[in-house]
């Protein structure tokens, strides 16, 4: 629990005109000195609180956090029919590798995998094979459609969000889960929401429901960025969350630390227990 809870209340007045509430608060202890922010959205108070509000502003890479759109636009091109489509691990292309057999997930990845598999795995190659499928122009399409980031893909199609050229900052990132979980996403149908809310499930209690997405790469000068985002229902209310942080090295980000540093914001804010 952080001792120092620092909570300042802004006002932000969107295209609408109509205020809303920001509150900033310090995660410093939280942070252990690393970079990094962190924002969250209640839709009940129609209000943001965050952490380092000038990182938040500052487009990273997404790394594997694209796997979100990369499923919805999948599943809307009617590349994959469902969350059960099976693409089949090619392993000339994909040799497997005797230390990532050690690790999670990537131990995981050496198989046939469906797109549920795949997005909880968080597998490259099968992200990298949709796509190839999807191709540049439909892909082109459904970022500028759904306002990604900078929705710049020339970086390869297969690899523009691997510390490429397409960037999302915090901020955005939580605007476009705003619209995923409200399904006002342009271009894409209740359905294919539905099946990617279902495959972002991470966890399940009486007292809450878990979603999201984590994404990480060397991307900040030799140093590891690591993504977390998603939302929460817990009761009648759903807050909607996106942090990143930087670190040495992957090392750091075992034993789920990007999850339990969520949970431990969504305490301090009441918005679990």
């Amino acid at each position: 629990m952080l001792k120092n809870l620092i909570i300042i209340c802004f006002f932000l007045f969107p295209a609408n005109g109509i205020a809303q509430v920001m509150d900033t608060i310090d995660l410093r202890p939280l942070y252990h000195g690393r970079m990094g922010g962190f924002s969250v959205y209640q839709f009940k108070t129609d209000s943001y609180v965050r952490y380092n509000v000038d990182h938040c502003r500052k487009r990273l890479s997404p790394c594997s956090t694209f796997k979100i759109p990369n499923s919805l636009i999948g599943l809307e091109t009617g590349i994959v029919p469902d969350s059960g489509f099976v693409i089949q691990y090619d392993s000339l292309m994909h040799p497997r590798d005797a230390e990532m057999l050690k690790l999670e997930p990537f131990k995981h990845w050496f198989q046939d995998l469906s797109l549920k598999m795949a997005f909880q795995y968080s597998c490259v190659w099968y992200y990298q094979e949709l796509a190839r499928r999807i191709g540049h122009e439909r892909m082109a399409k459904y970022v500028g459609l759904l306002e990604y980031g900078n929705r710049d893909i020339s970086g390869g199609d297969d690899t523009f969000w691997l510390c490429g050229s397409i960037q999302i900052s915090i901020n955005e990132q939580i605007e476009f889960l705003k619209k995923l979980y409200s399904h006002r996403l342009n271009g894409i149908s209740d359905k294919s929401v539905n099946t990617v809310k279902d495959i972002m499930l991470v966890e399940s209690t009486p007292q809450y429901t878990l979603y999201g997405k984590s994404g990480s790469g060397d991307c900040v000068d030799g140093k590891w960025l690591a993504w977390y985002v998603g939302f929460v229902e817990a009761g009648p209310e759903t807050s909607v969350f996106a942090m990143n942080i930087i670190v040495d090295n992957f090392d750091e980000l075992k034993n789920n630390f990007r999850i339990e540093l969520t949970k431990n914001v969504l305490k301090e804010l009441k918005i679990i227990n």
